[in-house]
């Protein structure tokens, strides 16, 4: 057993999230998760690394509940993820923008603020600083078919961390954003991890990223 599975399997480990033996088997066979082991405390970082087709999409939708596991446990705060009954929030920011063209980035702001329960004043602040930490401001009334592929990816990444969930999960949330914006995300993630103890699970298949920003490291094969 490897020194993750131990500890993760150990009756004293406290982390918020675990991954034990997890796999993903497909109708036709193909197995997109193989035994993925691993676990994320309160206020930790943790990065799947891996190139285009290593399960890192599969593995954030089994966490998300958007697909069901072949095999293995999934546990939040010590709850399998089948049968939770434990009060958590998450933060979901997909591979794909899931954002309205039509809509202005305020106009997402205050909707996803709505949803998590902000006041008005509570969601005039949390828009203010996260245009402010991610250079949004300039884009506030526009639309976002209007914006940038990478203004498109910071706004994804805002929304997902409004209210600083418990849960944040983000896939490959720096794609398509020029350095200075991926500097700004990877700075806002360490002050939420730090500051409001979210764990925090990200992918990438730039090994360069995840040593600027991840607390720990787990690594997925390309699929032969």
């Amino acid at each position: 057993m490897s020194n993750e599975k131990k500890r993760l399997s150990s009756p004293e480990n406290t982390d918020f999230i675990k991954c034990l033996e997890v796999q993903k088997i497909h109708k036709d066979g193909y197995k997109s998760l193989c035994d993925l082991s691993f676990g994320v405390e309160k206020g930790q970082i943790f990065c799947i690394l891996g190139p285009k087709g290593c399960g890192k999409t599969t593995a954030f939708e089994a966490i998300s509940r958007m697909t069901s596991i072949s095999s293995g446990t999934i546990q939040i705060q010590g709850q399998d993820l089948s049968n939770i009954n434990t009060d958590y929030t998450t933060g979901l920011c997909l591979q794909g923008n899931t954002l309205w063209d039509f809509m202005s980035v305020e106009q997402h702001f205050k909707v996803h603020c709505a949803i998590r329960g902000l006041d008005s004043y509570q969601t005039q602040e949390m828009i203010k600083y996260l245009s402010e930490v991610l250079s949004l401001e300039e884009h506030a009334t526009k639309q976002v078919s209007q914006i940038s592929g990478g203004a498109k990816r910071k706004l994804c990444v805002a929304l997902a961390v409004i209210q600083a969930p418990d849960l944040i999960l983000l896939d490959e949330p720096t794609t398509g954003v020029d350095p200075i914006g991926r500097e700004q995300i990877w700075s806002l993630l360490k002050r939420i991890a730090q500051e409001k103890k979210s764990s925090i699970i990200i992918s990438t298949h730039y090994f360069e990223d995840a040593e600027l920003v991840a607390d720990k490291l787990g690594k997925l094969e390309e699929k032969k």
